[in-house]
C-alpha cells in the first residue's frame, strides 16, 4: 500500500498550525505511573487552555463589577503573555514549525528516528508550558513523521478533542470574516 497518498490524521477533525514542539526520544514507552502523571497534567492543561479562550459571562445586573472584572481580566492576560515571553527566551526553545495536531498524533516534517518518545507541544503563545504526551514515532513516506499518541486517558483524548475543535470553530468564524 502507497502510504504516501494516506493521511494519518484522516477519520477526524486536525488542527494545522505553527507551533513550538520538541520531540524527546525515550528508549521505552513510559511506565504506568509516569504515564498516570502525564495523562493528569494533560486533562489540567487542556481544561487551562478552555478557560484562558473563553469569554467572562456578562454581568447585567452589575455594570461596574462587569468593567472591573474585565479590567482584571486584562491584566492577568498582560502578565501571562509576559511571563510566557520570558520564559520562552529563558528556556530557548526551538522555532515554531508548520504541524498538524489530531487525536491520533502530531504530523511535522523532519527526519528523525522512529522508536518511543514523548511529544512536547507548546499550544498557546502565552502559556510557556507544554502539552505532553507519550508516543511512539513513526516516518511516512512523504518526509514528515507521525508521533502516534500512546496509553491516552479518555479525558486526555476528551479535552484534546474540546480544543482541537476550539480550533476549527475559531478558523471557520476567522474565514467567514469579511476583509
Amino acid at each position: 500500500m502507497d502510504t504516501s497518498a494516506v493521511d494519518p490524521l484522516a477519520g477526524s477533525l486536525s488542527h494545522a498550525d505553527r507551533l513550538v514542539l520538541v520531540w524527546q526520544p525515550l528508549a521505552s514507552l513510559p511506565e504506568p505511573v509516569e504515564l498516570a502523571d502525564l495523562n493528569r497534567h494533560a486533562v489540567a492543561f487542556l481544561a487551562l487552555l478552555g478557560t484562558l479562550d473563553e469569554p467572562p459571562p456578562p454581568l447585567e445586573e452589575s455594570p461596574q463589577l462587569a468593567a472591573h472584572l474585565h479590567r482584571l481580566d486584562q491584566k492577568l492576560d498582560l502578565l501571562l503573555n509576559l511571563t510566557g515571553q520570558w520564559l520562552k527566551r529563558e528556556l530557548a526553545l526551538p522555532a515554531p514549525q508548520p504541524l498538524r495536531l489530531g487525536l491520533r498524533g502530531v504530523v511535522w516534517q523532519a527526519t528523525l528516528p522512529g522508536g518511543p518518545g514523548r511529544i512536547s507541544v507548546y499550544l498557546h503563545g502565552g502559556v510557556p508550558t507544554a502539552l505532553e504526551l507519550p508516543a511512539q514515532l513513526l516516518a511516512l513516506d512523504d518526509g514528515s513523521v507521525l508521533a502516534e499518541f500512546r496509553g491516552l486517558d479518555p479525558a486526555v483524548t476528551d479535552g484534546l478533542e474540546r480544543y482541537i475543535f476550539r480550533c476549527h470553530r475559531r478558523a471557520v468564524a476567522q474565514a467567514r470574516r469579511p476583509g
